[in-house]
């Protein structure tokens, strides 16, 4: 089963590993896990001017 998290873009996110930084720690508490579920896809959405990042759960 795949979730999705949405990133808004703004000064701290402008690497591509914070993004993947707040993503993970944004699933793992979400799934209330210490591991790191595994980010599957980090999309930049240009027409809402977001990105979205879809992690897998167990």
């Amino acid at each position: 089963m795949f979730q999705a998290i949405v990133i808004s873009h703004n000064d701290k996110t402008g690497d591509f590993g914070s993004l993947l930084a707040i993503a993970r720690s944004e699933a793992c508490r979400r799934e209330q896990v210490k591991e790191n579920p595994k980010i599957r896809a980090l999309v930049y959405v240009a027409e809402l001017g977001v990105y979205c990042a879809v992690y897998e759960v167990s």
